[in-house]
């Protein structure tokens, strides 16, 4: 049997179901990264390509390797080592920055 005929096996319902939780998924990573202040578009459309995987890449970058801090002044999530907020301008001292 050649590839396609495999696919034509699969039922219609597992298509389904398979895209509902691609966008799920993709949704809840771009709705996420606009949160955290990361390229929501780029995660989101990341998100759609690939489950499970690309959301425990996407928890493990945003979470472990890009640690970020709340701006005190504008409440927006900042990198953890930054010297200035890129939304309000805020200049962090030594003792913000961990």
């Amino acid at each position: 049997m050649g590839d396609i005929e495999k696919l034509q096996e699969v039922p219609l319902i597992i298509w389904i179901l398979l895209a509902v939780v691609l966008l799920i998924q993709g949704s809840w990573i771009f709705y996420d990264a606009s949160k955290r202040g990361e390229n929501k578009w780029l995660w989101g459309l990341f998100g759609i390509l690939n489950t499970p995987s690309n959301l425990i890449v996407y928890l493990i970058v945003t979470r472990i390797i890009f640690k970020t801090k709340e701006c005190y002044k504008c409440g927006k999530n900042v990198k953890e080592n930054a010297l200035y907020c890129p939304y309000c301008g805020n200049k962090f001292e030594d003792d913000d920055r961990i």
